[in-house]
């Protein structure tokens, strides 16, 4: 979906919803609210629909309230108690929920723009939703250096043994993510407004750009060779902190090199 095809299904809903009478709200999300980045060629519709107690079941399990699309609806699963998420036979994707006004204080969010309020009371009302969590403090710095040691350590005892995937698990999944949540805590980032409260994953490129190529690089090399990587990374990045280990690192490295000698 291009963004000139976005902005036009956005105005649909829009359009859609204002029409019916027993809609109170609609606020749109992330990249949809277009507060802090504007949607692009890979961007979902993110939403929430605020509705009479009443009628809040209806709109979840139904969809003739949506504008219609050339494409048609292939997929509609509610996730959630309150959201659910609809695929179209382009690929284009919706992902909202449906709430009362009183369950709205359930939600969390942190890019919201409301376009529909019938209420009168919504901005007090998202105001006062569940915060949003808190970034990585520097005081979790010790566990998280202690749990990239472990995932690494246990990533290639798994791939001795045999077990390839739960190997690619713990070091390309769980140790990478180890040293994102460090980036959170330890490394002021390039692009604040780019920091995705919710994943660490999310736009690593725009605000460690550095950092990301590095980690994305170990991602391409076979088990161990990717482990020993993000294990010359660590030492790289977080040996001056107090909390990291050198005979520590030095074990897992010995098991990293051992893992990738070949057996007897």
């Amino acid at each position: 979906m291009v963004a000139d095809d976005h902005a036009a299904f956005t105005q649909a809903l829009q359009v859609c919803v204002e029409a019916r009478p027993d809609v109170l709200g609609l606020i749109l999300l992330g990249s949809t609210a277009r507060t802090h980045h504007a949607p692009d060629g890979h961007s979902d519709h993110d939403f929430f629909l605020i509705v009479p107690p009443d009628g809040a079941e209806p709109y979840r399990e139904g969809l003739d309230w949506l504008p219609e699309r050339e494409a048609a609806i292939v997929h509609h699963h509610r996730d959630t108690a309150h959201g659910a998420r609809v695929i179209y036979a382009d690929g284009h994707l919706l992902e909202y929920a449906v709430f009362t006004p009183n369950e709205l204080g359930l939600s969390r969010n942190d890019h919201a723009r409301i376009v529909l309020d019938r209420l009168g009371d919504l901005p007090e009302r998202l105001a006062a939703t569940l915060p949003l969590p808190k970034l990585e403090p520097a005081e979790a710095v010790p566990g998280l250096l202690s749990d990239l040691m472990l995932h690494l350590l246990v990533g290639v005892g798994r791939h001795a043994r045999g077990e390839r995937l739960a190997a690619h698990q713990m070091i390309r999944v769980y140790a990478v993510q180890d040293h994102l949540q460090l980036l959170r805590a330890l490394v002021p980032p390039a692009d604040a407004a780019a920091v995705d409260a919710y994943n660490v994953w999310r736009r690593v490129e725009r605000t460690h750009p550095e950092h990301a190529a590095s980690l994305e690089a170990a991602l391409s090399l076979p088990l161990p060779a990717g482990a020993a990587w993000l294990l010359n990374l660590a030492e790289s990045w977080w040996g001056p902190h107090p909390a990291w280990s050198p005979p520590t690192a030095r074990a897992v490295r010995r098991r990293i090199e051992a893992a990738g000698r070949p057996s007897p």
